[in-house]
């Protein structure tokens, strides 16, 4: 028979076991549960399967989080990823990874660090085909961002292709090249080259060819020679200062071309100004040719030409002539010159009676006519 007593110790002992089990639980889960954790998203753009809610994500190797939600970017953010197919993958980082990394917040930080190539990636581990996501450095330039047109909520931290993506592009070009080798028809370029070969093969064991080897040596022995006489060349010390002087040569020349740009342009387009009207004078030129009377006409300059050195040549002769008549008259003129100075003093005396005589006609006219002029009245006369 059970006692009063006894019925108070298994209740004592029954609380007891759940009061400790409610403390095991709490010391188990209390880190959790006061832990503040850190929201980070990427956006991949390829298949992620074997990739689940709960995979870890891992930084350098080092877990740092866990993947909390997968989707895809339209079903997140709707009409602003509307056409886009990328992956959405949500991860929970347990330790404030990118507020340790540098003075500034985790944001700020987390962009500090994609400049400089952390991207997110997904690792298969070993041959079982799961995923985790990695953050890791990359080339930023070998690996550029994927364009997007909204504002991520969360850390953003782009992702960057994985191996297996890469392994899978690289067999994909290999197989592409093994066919287009099979469409370039390689077994007939493996015939010509061997056919190549062989004549390479022939020439080299002909007479021929030790003819050639004689004359590619002689050349080699020319320009070992060549070289020789560039490094005495260069060995002089003038040779030190030639550099120098044709720098400054071409520095000089590089600031006249400079200085002279506008000009060149203008003598550039003046020069395409002149072709082009050279090219309307050639084409009017050419269509002047062209006319039949130009032709007519151009027939006859030479029956021109010759008349007109038959007018020259007459022309000359007249003025021999002339010339000598000219020289005949000078003569003469020299000769008969004490007669012509009689005959023009003689002139200009009788101009001068002549001047006399037209001044009485002027004052006495009828006495020219009628007889002799009127007595002169005195002075006061009546």
């Amino acid at each position: 028979m059970i006692r009063g007593s006894d019925y108070f110790k298994l209740g004592l002992f029954v609380i007891g076991g759940v009061v400790l089990l409610f403390v095991v639980l709490f010391a188990l889960g209390a880190g959790k549960l006061f832990q503040r954790t850190y929201q980070m998203e990427t956006y991949i753009n390829e298949s992620v399967n074997g990739l689940e809610v709960g995979t870890a994500v891992k930084f350098r190797g080092v877990r740092v989080g866990s993947v909390s939600e997968i989707g895809f970017v339209a079903g997140k953010y709707g009409q602003q990823a509307a056409g886009y197919r990328y992956v959405y993958v949500l991860c929970t980082l347990d330790t404030d990874l990118f507020g340790t990394m540098g003075p500034h917040p985790a944001r700020e930080q987390a962009e500090a660090e994609v400049a400089r190539g952390l991207r997110a990636r997904t690792i298969s581990q070993g041959l079982t085909g799961q995923l985790f996501l990695g953050l890791d450095y990359v080339d930023p330039d070998q690996n550029p961002l994927l364009p997007i047109e909204w504002e991520p909520n969360s850390i953003y931290i782009p992702a960057a292709p994985s191996t297996l993506s890469k392994v899978e592009q690289a067999v994909l070009g290999i197989s592409n090249t093994l066919t287009d080798l099979e469409k370039a028809e390689l077994p007939e370029a493996v015939k010509s080259f061997r056919r190549f070969a062989d004549s390479a093969s022939t020439f080299l064991e002909s007479t021929d060819s030790k003819g050639m080897g004689l004359k590619f040596s002689a050349t080699l022995d020319q320009t070992h020679k060549l070289l020789a006489r560039i490094n005495v060349i260069l060995a002089d010390p003038a040779a030190e200062t030639l550099l120098p002087q044709a720098s400054q040569t071409l520095a000089g020349i590089n600031k006249v071309v400079e200085q002279a740009g506008p000009d060149t342009v203008q003598l550039v387009r003046d020069s395409k100004e002149m072709v082009a009207s050279l090219k309307v004078s050639a084409k009017a030129l050419e269509t002047v040719l062209a006319n039949p009377e130009t032709k007519r006409q151009l027939a006859e300059i030479p029956g021109a030409l010759q008349q007109a050195r038959e007018t020259v040549a007459e022309v000359r002769s007249a003025a021999k002539r002339l010339n000598a008549v000219l020289g005949r008259v000078e003569q003469l003129t020299a000769a008969q010159q004490a007669n012509v100075e009689g005959i023009l003093e003689g002139a200009r005396g009788l101009v001068d009676n002549l001047r006399e005589l037209t001044g009485e006609a002027k004052r006495y006219p009828a006495g020219m006519l009628f007889g002799p002029p009127p007595d002169k009245s005195p002075l006061g006369g009546q």
